[in-house]
């Protein structure tokens, strides 16, 4: 079985990881390889891992082919909606899943925002709503969060916003079934709480994670203990535990005859199974509940319990039934972290200590132990999915999970139990829930606020592959073994692994995917320029915090020795804070003066330059004496490689470009960032034929309300023999410039990364 397993996750991902558009392309390979499997004589393997790749595949086409139909893209659609899960809110807007009631237009399942509802949206309200949708997409960055990636495995089939309108109102409320009833009338109970223990006491209980807020996010994942906030295969393993013991004390007293140990753990199943549908069928609860189940049924049968087969049993059925669940990170680390334990489980066997004081020691020492193990031994993973390590995570665990295990959930999930008639009793238990909440709080505000105590780290490349993998070593081999060290050396080494920077007279530029707006990342050999930030959202957050951001700690680069603002704009400057304060930035140039911004800011001038590593940086507008206002008060930065040259102009407009070509400032470039997003405010024929670039690129939003940018915009750069590319066709596109080789491999990432799921 486990085998198996592997082959048929083999297959999973695969298809995963390959650049295949549609199941179609996949037949002939498959077809080819079954032949070779057949000579080989190995046609079991290969039919687990062509039945991994086939329901991934089926899987996968279905949700792409489910999606909005693109000439319904930016229509306004008039339909019922029904609330399907808990809305979320972020500043001054509203975000939820829904699902239509009556449109064909309209996918099972869209994710909408809505920017100052009238009222508050709750879970099962039916509204009738004037949507403006489009096809499910995100922003395309090394090291970015995925977002397009989760909508697919989020089974969603459009994104989009509410229009305001007369035609919006609520038909009816309190549209709920069993479930959804008892789950929104626990949240209503603990938000009655402190809000930092209800947006966890309601995760643990019920999957809601809606009142949980970015602010802890970040704090339990820099400690490493975001999994407390999740229904983890520990809270299953917790209730059905209790339920095992309630039952047999119970089942002792009452019943006679029979075995209460059957008996017990059926009901402890029964509970199990219970807790994973109230909590909204999480990954890690499905793969708890099933593998209770499994053990149930070897333990009822007097058969002997082999963990590894019931590991693979589980994620087989879980995959089987939801092969894009396998994306998830629930998945990986979940089932990861349950073989970590069973072969830690083998090595540390059973103690023989019989004092209470030296189990009580043995049991520390063991906690300690299996902390230490789960964070070398799950390192590779959280690498790859979260892009960081905690450190501080085996400490805080070590007095977070008892805490949890003996006193959070079990009052938490009293709580949940006890209600109605029982509320009396419910409340009570749920306030002793909120105290050993807020005290564990505590201790994660203290280890986040310690020096490394979650350490993000740099795009894994070239030797790090082999350092990411090493840490394992120290799971696997027994205490005393020769190389077991080299884990520890590996963890420090990956640690300080950066990856590769340009050469001397080498300028690296990366213009970024970030919507509407611009953000350019300048590195040479050893300075980085940040051009611009990126937008505001109207509904919070800033695309800083979103891309750029995760994109420098991605490169390894915590100091911005330039960060340029071309003007005030929101969607050039909308990051300046978020920038400032979880960056070093040793100098900032504006354009036009940033209203509110405490740190000095300086202008920038034409005829300012200055040289990194044997790259010349210099203004070349606007000039030092005129007004400061508006897209014209844009600097305009040009970038030397020797005779190389780039061009990065904001978001200036005809007048500025008139200026330039009248003062003769512009000679022929290798690249250019294209004024205002491809606006025909902007790009006129003189500019255009002064420049003459061989690749004009254009940073704007895919399918932005402006329509930007222009197709006759677009035609005048391709007609002097540009090259154009556009960031919401390409993704974040990427350049080098050299004093000697010129302008080397461009790239453009949504196409190098293209996946299944990419529109």
């Amino acid at each position: 079985m486990t085998r198996a397993c592997l082959y048929f996750l083999a297959g999973i991902y695969a298809l995963q990881l390959s650049s295949f558009a549609q199941v179609s392309e996949l037949i002939e390979l498959i077809f080819v390889a079954f032949l070779v499997a057949i000579l080989i004589g190995r046609t079991g393997d290969f039919l687990c891992f062509f039945a991994g790749v086939l329901l991934f595949g089926l899987a996968a086409n279905g949700i792409v082919n489910s999606r909005l139909e693109p000439r319904y893209a930016g229509d306004s659609i008039v339909t019922a909606v029904r609330i399907a899960d808990f809305p979320a809110t972020s500043g001054a807007g509203v975000s939820f899943v829904a699902e239509p009631l009556d449109a064909a237009r309209v996918p099972l399942r869209i994710r909408v925002s809505w920017f100052q509802p009238p009222v508050e949206l709750r879970l099962g309200d039916v509204w009738q709503m004037e949507l403006r949708l489009r096809r499910p997409r995100g922003s395309s960055n090394a090291g970015v969060f995925d977002y397009e990636a989760w909508l697919f495995r989020e089974r969603v089939g459009a994104t989009g916003y509410v229009v305001g309108s007369h035609r919006n109102h609520l038909i009816r409320s309190g549209n709920l079934d069993v479930v959804d009833r008892v789950r929104q009338r626990f949240v209503d109970r603990v938000s009655l709480l402190n809000p930092e223990s209800a947006g966890v006491l309601a995760a643990i209980s019920v999957g809601a994670r809606h009142l949980i807020t970015a602010q802890q996010w970040d704090r339990y994942a820099r400690t490493g203990t975001s999994h407390l906030m999740a229904i983890s295969g520990l809270h299953i393993g917790l209730a059905a535990g209790g339920g095992y013991v309630l039952a047999s004390f119970f089942g002792g007293l009452l019943i006679r005859g029979g075995s209460h140990h059957s008996r017990a753990m059926v009901v402890a199943l029964l509970i199990a199974m219970s807790y994973a549908f109230v909590s909204g069928l999480a990954i890690p609860a499905r793969r708890a509940s099933l593998m209770i189940a499994l053990v149930t049924i070897v333990v009822l049968r007097r058969r002997q319990v082999r963990p590894l087969t019931v590991v693979s049993t589980a994620c087989i059925v879980v995959a089987v039934f939801s092969p894009i669940a396998s994306m998830a990170p629930g998945f990986m680390l979940s089932f990861a972290a349950v073989l970590v334990l069973i072969w830690l489980a083998q090595r540390l066997g059973n103690g023989s200590e019989r004092s209470l004081a030296a189990r009580l020691l043995s049991g520390i020492r063991q906690l300690s132990v299996v902390q230490g193990v789960l964070l070398l031994g799950l390192l590779p993973l959280t690498v790859l999915i979260f892009d960081r390590v905690a450190f501080a995570a085996p400490v805080v665990n070590l007095i977070a999970v008892p805490v949890f295990s003996l006193v959070t959930v079990p009052f938490t999930l009293a709580g949940l139990l006890l209600d109605g008639p029982f509320q009396v009793l419910g409340d009570p238990a749920l306030n002793v829930a909120a105290i050993s909440q807020e005290f564990l709080e505590i201790l994660i505000v203290m280890a986040a606020q310690l020096p490394g105590a979650g350490h993000t780290m740099s795009a894994v490349t070239g030797t790090a592959w082999l350092l990411l993998f090493l840490p394992v070593l120290w799971v696997i081999l027994p205490p005393g073994w020769p190389g077991r060290r080299l884990a520890l050396i590996a963890v420090i080494a990956l640690v300080l692994h950066k990856p590769a920077r340009p050469d001397y007279g080498c300028v690296a530029v990366d213009v970024l995917d970030i919507g509407q707006g611009l953000a350019v990342v300048l590195q040479t050999q050893a300075h980085t320029v940040v051009f611009d930030t990126g937008p505001a959202f109207r509904g919070g957050g800033n695309a800083a915090e979103a891309v750029v951001l995760p994109y420098l700690a991605s490169k390894g680069v915590s100091h911005v020795d330039t960060l340029i603002v071309s003007h005030s704009d929101l969607d050039h400057s909308g990051g300046v804070e978020a920038m400032l304060d979880r960056v070093t930035v040793a100098e900032l140039l504006v354009g036009e003066s940033l209203s509110g911004q405490e740190r000095a800011q300086a202008f920038c001038n034409a005829g300012d330059k200055w040289e990194y590593d044997g790259v010349e940086f210099s203004f070349i507008y606007p000039p030092k004496e005129g007004l400061r206002d508006g897209n014209d008060a844009s600097c305009v930065l040009h970038v030397a490689a020797g005779d190389h040259q780039l061009l990065i102009t904001g978001d200036i407009e005809r007048p500025a470009e008139q200026q330039l070509v009248r003062n003769g400032l512009l000679d022929g470039v290798d690249a250019v960032v294209i004024p205002h997003h491809g606006s025909r405010t902007s790009s006129t024929a003189s500019f255009v034929s002064a420049l003459t670039p061989d690749l004009a690129i254009v940073s704007a939003g895919f399918g932005n309300r402006w329509g930007f940018p222009k197709d006759d915009v677009v035609a005048r750069w391709a007609g002097v023999g540009a090259r154009v590319l556009e960031t919401s066709t390409s993704g974040a596109i990427g350049i080098r410039l050299c004093e000697h080789s010129g302008m080397e491999a461009v790239t453009e990432y949504r196409h190098e990364r293209r996946r299944i799921w990419n529109e």
